[in-house]
């Protein structure tokens, strides 16, 4: 028999936020600023437009490099799915998922973003994966674009806590919770959330426990557009047979104005 789900709330920043007891899941926030997407309905059936053409009244693109397998809605997902496949041809390839370069969530405000994902194919060879929030797109996957808060994958299955707010040096360690061990991955869904209410101690949970130490990830970029970004799901080969796919089935945001 399954445990009843019971719906709890705490103080985060400052921020009220409800949250499931069970999954510790976020499910509602009094933030003033807040995007979910759940990846159901129609408008994902039509198909996710590519970067550079965004339809009306979607928020979502998908950046395409080389010959991947896509980005797109998964058929018949329970509670819907979209994935992120790079191919298995030997070339520089990536499938990214974002917001056509729309840069709206302002890092220095309270707030945070959280995945529901899994990590469907882990990587192999040079294919890399992550997903959080990031900058304009430019060539060579998530760290190589000028800001990011992400968590990461290489073919070691390794799960990375990712930070570069175009200031301090990149930050790129393992994830793992305090006292813990380092945290390998599986293909199974995971709850990935990034607090960055506090600038001085940017903030990575994994299915509810924190993996980087206090103080591991600041911030300490401007105000202003030099710390607006977007959410990105993204995976990526600088060359090689590499493959991997990201699975994302929901995505919550939370923010200050």
């Amino acid at each position: 028999m399954s445990t009843p789900t019971s719906t709890r709330a705490e103080f985060r920043g400052g921020v009220q936020y409800e949250f499931d007891g069970n999954t510790l899941e976020t499910v509602a926030s009094a933030s003033p600023f807040q995007f979910g997407d759940e990846f159901v309905g129609a408008g994902h059936t039509a198909g996710i437009p590519a970067a550079g053409s965004p339809a009306a009244g979607y928020p979502w693109v998908k950046k395409l490099v080389g010959t991947p397998t896509g980005v797109a809605l998964d058929s018949n997902n329970v509670g819907g799915t979209v994935s992120c496949t790079l191919a298995a041809t030997s070339e520089a390839e990536e499938a990214g998922l974002c917001w056509n370069d729309s840069l709206s969530i302002d890092v220095t405000k309270t707030g945070l973003i959280e995945y529901r994902a899994a990590l469907a194919v882990l990587p192999t060879g040079v294919a890399k994966a992550a997903l959080g929030v990031g900058s304009a797109w430019v060539s060579g996957g998530f760290t190589a674009f000028s800001r990011y808060l992400g968590f990461g994958w290489s073919a070691s299955g390794a799960l990375l806590v990712l930070a570069l707010d175009g200031v301090q040096s990149a930050v790129s360690i393992a994830a793992k919770p305090i006292g813990g061990s380092a945290i390998t991955s599986d293909t199974a869904q995971h709850l990935f959330r990034i607090d960055w209410s506090n600038s001085a101690d940017v903030a990575y949970y994994y299915d509810g426990n924190r993996v980087n130490a206090v103080g591991s990830v600041t911030w300490t970029a401007t105000a202003g557009a030099n710390s607006v970004m977007q959410p990105w799901a993204d995976v990526s080969k600088a060359s090689g047979t590499g493959v991997a796919t990201l699975t994302v089935d929901k995505i919550d945001i939370f923010n200050g104005r």
